[in-house]
């Protein structure tokens, strides 16, 4: 990934049409409430409530999935699978930690994209 890297963004155009305004919102609003609800997830990890870290994985995983981001989304997935079924529970600490060491580019990615939407839509 490069520094000059920004989303596709292909599910809200899907969702929204060509709207970069709304774009920016979503973003936005994604930098808002995400990073809340990394800090709780990682508060029930430490606790290893698994249960309230599945719970937690399912509403950030909408987040990314709606903005195409499929790595992050399938790590959560895997995350809120075994929290779950109560099955391999043990595996959620290593998954957790594939997903931490994405998480800041991930949202470096985000801010570039929110950059570079109110930039052409100037």
């Amino acid at each position: 990934m490069s520094r000059n890297d920004i989303l596709e963004l292909e599910q809200l155009r899907e969702s929204f049409g060509e709207d970069p305004d709304t774009f920016v919102a979503v973003l936005e609003m994604f930098m808002q409430e995400v990073p809340m609800d990394y800090d709780d997830l990682i508060s029930k990890m430490g606790q290893e409530d698994y249960y309230a870290s599945g719970l937690l994985a399912h509403k950030v995983k909408s987040s990314y999935r709606m903005l195409g981001m499929e790595k992050e989304t399938l790590l959560l997935q895997e995350i809120e699978d075994r929290a779950k079924r109560k099955e391999n529970t043990d595996e959620i600490p290593a998954l957790f930690k594939q997903f931490q060491e994405g998480y800041d580019e991930g949202l470096k990615l985000i801010m570039r994209t929110i950059k570079h939407l109110k930039k052409t839509r100037r």
